[in-house]
């Protein structure tokens, strides 16, 4: 039997059992086409991922006080509070640590005018924009100087002065936050959201 009468033999049946080859290529299609889509799903859902541990940091490590489960430990209880200290202390006895920086998170309103918008505040120390991977798109960034003074001072990220002063240049303005005026000195560069904390809506203080 040559290729010719193997192809109509094939053709034949085919049609013979219309009913049957239809759901056999239905099954087939289906199967091919969840197999492509979980592949898909799991590169992107791989991708997403690794885009958000890049955004905060792949080599940055996390140090909170008072964890629950550090208190639950047979070791000593974890401590309750962390200072700027703790901070110089890691940096300047750990070896292998590159960068420290310390920061005091907190939710509140910024205000311009009027417009009012929530916003996350850091306060922190020169440090946080190297670790963190920010990079500045007008004017500077904290000092020590800054931060020994307790100079009322702030840089915005770059959605929340957009969201205060639109296309104006925010340099030199003051805003208020926690009922305090402080002066805008410099506007980040867009860095994004990681881990559902949109960075761009936000502002640094010194701590």
């Amino acid at each position: 039997m040559n290729f010719i009468e193997s192809v109509k033999m094939a053709g034949q049946t085919l049609l013979a059992n219309k009913t049957r080859s239809s759901l056999t290529m239905i099954g087939m299609i289906v199967g091919n086409a969840s197999v492509i889509a979980m592949i898909g799903i799991g590169e992107g859902a791989q991708k997403f991922v690794a885009g958000q541990v890049q955004s905060l940091g792949t080599n940055v490590l996390i140090v909170r006080p008072g964890v629950p489960n550090a208190r639950r430990s047979t070791i000593s209880s974890a401590p309750q509070t962390l200072i700027v200290e703790d901070a110089k202390a890691i940096a300047t006895q750990v070896p292998s640590v590159q960068g420290v920086s310390a920061e005091l998170n907190s939710s509140e309103i910024v205000r311009y005018s009027n417009k009012n918008v929530s916003a996350l505040i850091f306060g922190t120390i020169p440090e946080f924009l190297e670790v963190r991977s920010f990079e500045m798109a007008k004017g500077r960034f904290l000092t020590e100087l800054d931060v020994k003074q307790s100079n009322q001072v702030v840089v915005l990220g770059s959605e929340l002065a957009q969201k205060l002063f639109g296309n104006t240049n925010p340099l030199g303005e003051q805003v208020r936050i926690q009922n305090v005026s402080v002066k805008v000195i410099g506007v980040l560069a867009p860095k994004g959201t990681s881990f559902g904390t949109n960075f761009d809506n936000s502002a640094a203080v010194p701590i």
